[in-house]
């Protein structure tokens, strides 16, 4: 990966600078965590409390601890048996550090996508394949446009709001934000390591094994990264076929999905031992495709909380209201689910998501279509906690989205893989909230994508000379 000396002592000293300031934030609200947390981090805490007093997850007081994956308990247990107790401080702390780590990942991201190097430099002498995926960070124009996009990357990182939010309490996001920068530049890293000139077939193969590591670790701890760790063993089988021929492309794929599976197995066997079914990563699959397939709900959680208690009860609450809130939603899909009393319920829940899909799309297409768009529209222009989630906030969420797009468009004329390898998550994952639950906590771990995507079209906006628009040959 990148060498940080080549970018010039100015920039590491203002690298330096935003990485404290982002640590320091981060640990202010480690010390001043949020005053109500919300359900998830009280389960996630629950879980990672009961991982270190006796081993279990979640204990026989917990319902449905299967519904939780348990990438980040695990990681906060283990920061627990560390330090020897149970302190949500430490926890936070652990979360601080991720995000801190976050912010040089999103410097060198930003760095290894910033764009093919200008035409007149050393790497014009190799073919156009060669330049477009070798390239050297020394190939380019040295200078302050090598390090100002970077530096506007990790400042985004350092100070996203919704980034310094989740870590005021347990969540899953600040492990994930950690993971997924770090999958895809090990992706990026593997895919030069294993076609440079000269080396072996077990050279071409066993880079793999990291970033197939990195999306299983991902993976346990956000559940649907399951699907972006298979988008990417396709998209490897692909590109290995196409450039190195077909024994390097099974062994790159082999050594890929066995490096992701190794996060993934054991706790795909202890979830077959605790439901007698397999289950790789958490249930609660089937939950989600119920609430997002809710068309007289707009396919909103909340909605459908609203018109759950009103079809059983009879009570009336705003979906906004703070009333609602603190309603248990747990007795309330439960009962839904009492429609299959044969099936589990996450089971139930998600046969019922299958009728409401053939039901409602079957009778009103157009209609299930805008809810789509409303609910794809709802998980990018908003934010978690109050700062993205306000007017203001929504606006910048927004404009920082639109942003990424632009910078995806120029990489991709410019360096067509890889920004399908940074494409290939967003992607994913917005297509599966798109089909299921798509609350704009859906977009937190991706602006760890977007946020580089949006500096690289800032250093297109900025540098829009003719000679740095000519394009090459991917």
């Amino acid at each position: 990966m990148s060498n940080f000396t080549r970018f010039g002592r100015g920039a590491l000293i203002a690298l330096a600078v935003i990485v404290c300031a982002g640590f320091l934030i981060r640990a202010w609200v480690v010390v001043n965590p949020l005053e109500e947390p919300g359900d998830d981090a009280l389960a996630y805490r629950a879980l990672a409390e009961s991982l270190y007093e006796d081993g279990t997850f979640g204990g026989p007081e917990f319902e449905t601890p299967s519904d939780w994956s348990p990438g980040a308990p695990l990681i906060y247990a283990a920061a627990y048996y560390v330090t020897g107790g149970v302190r949500d401080g430490v926890a936070r702390g652990v979360e601080a550090i991720f995000g801190t780590a976050a912010i040089l990942l999103a410097f060198l991201l930003t760095a290894r996508l910033l764009g093919p190097p200008r035409p007149g430099t050393a790497s014009r002498l190799k073919s156009s394949a060669d330049s477009a995926d070798n390239f050297n960070l020394d190939d380019r124009v040295p200078g302050w446009r090598l390090s100002l996009a970077p530096l506007v990357a990790a400042a985004l990182v350092a100070f996203y709001p919704p980034f310094i939010h989740s870590t005021g309490a347990l969540m899953s996001e600040p492990p994930a934000i950690f993971m997924l920068p770090f999958s895809v530049l090990a992706f990026l890293w593997a895919d030069g390591r294993s076609r440079a000139e000269g080396v072996t077939l077990w050279g071409q193969v066993w880079p793999w094994f990291l970033p197939g590591l990195g999306f299983g670790m991902t993976a346990l701890i956000r559940p649907e990264y399951l699907t972006v760790c298979a988008a990417f063993g396709l998209f490897l089988l692909i590109r290995a076929l196409m450039k190195s021929g077909i024994r390097p492309a099974i062994g790159a794929v082999a050594i890929f999905t066995l490096a992701a599976l190794l996060p993934i197995i054991p706790w795909t066997v202890h979830n077959y031992q605790q439901l007698d079914r397999v289950v790789p990563v958490s249930t609660g699959s089937g939950k989600a495709l119920f609430v997002g397939t809710y068309l007289p709900a707009d396919g909103e959680y909340q909605q459908v909380k609203a018109e759950l208690l009103y079809q059983q009860t009879g009570q009336r609450l705003d979906p906004d209201s703070e009333e609602l809130e603190k309603i248990d939603p747990v007795p309330l899909f439960d009962r839904a689910a009492e429609a299959y009393p044969d099936l589990e319920r996450d089971a139930a829940l998600g046969r019922l998501g299958r009728e409401n899909f053939n039901e409602y799309f079957g009778d009103d297409p157009v209609g299930y279509v805008g809810m789509t768009f409303r609910k794809v529209g709802r998980m990018w222009s908003s934010g978690i906690g109050e700062a993205m989630s306000s007017p203001l906030g929504r606006v910048i969420q927004t404009m920082l989205v639109l942003a990424g797009i632009a910078g995806l468009a120029l990489l991709a004329w410019r360096r067509r893989w890889e920004a399908i390898a940074v494409a290939l998550p967003i992607a994913t994952v917005t297509a599966v909230a798109a089909l299921t639950l798509a609350p704009p906590r859906r977009n937190e771990i991706l602006m760890m994508l977007v946020l580089p995507l949006a500096a690289v079209a800032l250093d297109a906006l900025i540098n829009r000379a003719p000679k740095d628009a000519e394009p090459e040959t991917p």
